[in-house]
Parts: structure tokens; sequence; C-alpha cells
């Protein structure tokens, strides 16, 4: 007898209850934003039951007295100037329902991830607030000293910070905060020049900068010319393609506050893959507002929050702004 092919298969049609799909009940990975901004910030929390509004105060330095007392006369008494900075938080806040008859049928546990849907929109809702208080302050912008991002970029934005003596953000480590684009990390370590980027890699302790991603997390890519860089890709861009121009953030003490209402501020997330951002989940059923018990679960997330530049005669951060070899 000749071979004969299987005259049963899983295309054949006359089979009709044949599973055709197998639905994998886990959701597959996201490419999810780093949140750095807040990072850059100076924490502060206002109390509950004291009003909306925060009041920070500075003294006015004194100038420094070249004039000779007179001997035996009394001079005159100085007089203390102070000025003061006001930010008013605000609520944010979403939510969604989910009803109980797709709570109870979904293939996925569909209440669990739309919270961590929800929590990522939040985290990343904080990281933008905070990042465009960063970017109302044009006297902070810088061009590039060449055709790309350089070490000397850095460099300069340092210098000039320094220059009127703002301290670096990172202390400890002796360095300001620098927050950048990935493409733009592409042009800086392709920085070859004598003190550019590659020159100082040479000189990095790599035992150091294991220590660094340790105590400061993921997303650092290196530090050069007193600055520690941290990548993010919501940085904010200016222009149309192809000439488009990232912002690269330097930022030294003092520069931006970001106030929590005392309880109900946000979650300070800054790997959104690692860390949850706190959200509610409410179970449903019957009761008043929905008798027939209709609505599964909801899940929300409120905050009461605001980011405020702390010194505005002396801005104490720079931003460079540069365009991107790769695009």
């Amino acid at each position: 007898m000749a071979y004969q092919p299987a005259s049963n298969n899983t295309t054949t049609t006359s089979l009709a209850h044949l599973a055709t799909v197998w639905y994998n009940r886990r959701a597959l990975d996201q490419l999810k934003q780093m949140f750095r901004f807040l990072g850059g910030t100076e924490p502060d929390i206002i109390p509950q039951r004291v009003g909306k509004t925060v009041q920070w105060f500075r003294y006015t330095l004194l100038p420094a007295n070249t004039t000779p007392s007179t001997e035996g006369t009394v001079g005159a008494g100085l007089q203390l100037t102070t000025t003061t900075v006001s930010a008013t938080v605000s609520e944010y806040s979403d939510f969604a329902t989910i009803s109980t008859l797709l709570d109870s049928t979904a293939i996925d546990p569909i209440t669990q991830n739309f919270a961590e849907q929800l929590g990522y929109r939040a985290g990343l809702s904080v990281d933008t607030i905070t990042r465009n208080e960063f970017d109302t302050n044009s006297g902070t912008v810088l061009g590039t000293l060449g055709p790309a991002y350089t070490s000397d970029d850095g460099k300069r934005a340092v210098a000039l910070l320094r220059a009127i003596n703002v301290r670096p953000k990172l202390q400890a480590e002796d360095c300001f905060l620098g927050i950048i684009h990935p493409y733009i990390t592409y042009d800086l370590q392709a920085d070859n020049t004598a003190g550019g980027f590659i020159d100082q890699a040479r000189w990095n302790n790599p035992e150091i900068m294991a220590n660094y991603a340790e105590k400061l997390g993921e997303g650092i890519i290196g530090k050069s010319g007193g600055v520690l860089y941290k990548t993010s890709t919501n940085v904010t861009t200016t222009g149309t393609a192809p000439n488009v121009l990232y912002n690269t953030y330097i930022i030294g003490l003092g520069a931006v506050g970001s106030v929590d209402l005392g309880g109900r501020g946000p979650s300070r997330v800054e790997d959104p893959s690692r860390q949850n951002f706190k959200v509610n989940v409410i179970r449903g059923g019957p009761q008043i507002a929905d008798p027939e018990g209709k609505i599964g679960s909801a899940v929300s997330y409120y905050f009461v929050y605001v980011a405020k530049t702390l010194d505005s005669t002396n801005f104490r951060y720079k931003i460079v702004q540069a365009d991107a070899s790769l695009v």
C-alpha cells in the first residue's frame, strides 16, 4: 500500500471543536521610562491642617566691610533683609472601574494589571510635573560649545554654577547631578578629546562607580567634569526633526523644591519596573451607589504635590540644549 498522509490534522475544517489559540495569561513587558527628576529636587512636606501654601525664606547675604571703624564712635547698626518663595500644592488623581463580569471572566488578573498601569501613569505624571518646573526658567538655558554635547559642556555648566557659589547636588560624591537623554549620552561617551569623557573614564575607579550605582540607583552612565550623569528619555525637546534639541539638566543643591502634603504626597519611584507607585484598589459589590453589584473593582491614585524653583535670583541649575548626531 502506498504511503498516504494523515487524513486528519490541525487544519482539518470538519474538526470544529479544536482549540486554535493558547492565550498566555502573563502580559508582555513594556518599555517604561525611568523617573529621574524627583531625585534632583529638595524634598519638603506641608503638615495637614495648616493650609495648602508653603513659604520659604532666605536671608540676603551681608557684603564685606572694608571701612575701618572710627575710634570712640558707636557706628550704625546693620539691618537684615530676607526674601520669600512660596508655592501652593495641587491635587492630582485618576481612576478606572472594571465590571464584575469582566473581572470574573478576563484571562488575566485585570484589576491587578490595571493598577500597575495606573501606577506607571502616576509616576510619569510626577516626573513630568517636576521636569516642567525645571523647564520654566529660560535664563538657565545654554547652547553647546561645539556641534555636539561633550564633557566640556558639562564642565562649563559646573563652572558657571560654582562661580555663583552653588554647591553640588550630590555632596557626598562632590558632583552635580546630570539628567541626560540616551541620544546625547552617545555623543558624550564618544568624546575622545584630551580631558573628554573617554580620557576621564580611564581614571574613574570601578569600585567607586559601582558604589555610586548602589547608592544612587541604576541609570548612571558615568562621571565627567564634576557631573554624575543619569539617563532619562523624559527630557524636554524643542524643534522638529531633523533639528531637534534635547535638554541636558545639570543640577546643583537647592535648585528646585518638591513639596508633599503630609500623608498625601506621591510615591518616590525612580524605576517603575522595580518599584510600585501607591495605588488604591477597591473591591466592589452591592452597595448604595451600585445596588446590583455590577462594578467589580476600581483602581485609583491620588496625591497632593507641587514643584517650585527655590532661587530665581541665581538659578542653581543649567540646561544645555544639544542636537543629537544619531537622529
